[in-house]
């Protein structure tokens, strides 16, 4: 039994724009959790800055914690979010 030509390529072209359509949903997640990165490290460094800018020994050795939690937290979570988010998607 052979396959149609035109099926054959109509089969090619629908699978080259599911691929092309998951490529460009792969890419925007990675794009996303770069970002989110950012937004923590960006709100890690406000912190860290009031941290610097405070009078009180305490309350600055507060925001220099809340800066490590924020920073490192912040960046742990988003990335173990898109690695779960491309797992479900079935990227890697």
């Amino acid at each position: 039994m052979t396959i149609d030509p035109h099926d054959l390529e109509a089969r090619q072209a629908k699978r080259d724009a599911e691929h092309e359509a998951a490529e460009h949903d792969r890419r925007w997640a990675m794009v996303r959790a770069g970002l989110a990165c950012l937004g923590w490290a960006a709100l890690g460094l406000l912190s860290f800055g009031f941290a610097l800018h405070t009078t009180d020994r305490q309350t600055g050795e507060i925001f220099v914690w809340a800066a490590w939690l924020i920073t490192y937290g912040g960046i742990a979570y988003t990335l173990l979010r898109a690695y779960r988010k491309g797992e479900d998607r079935g990227d890697w």
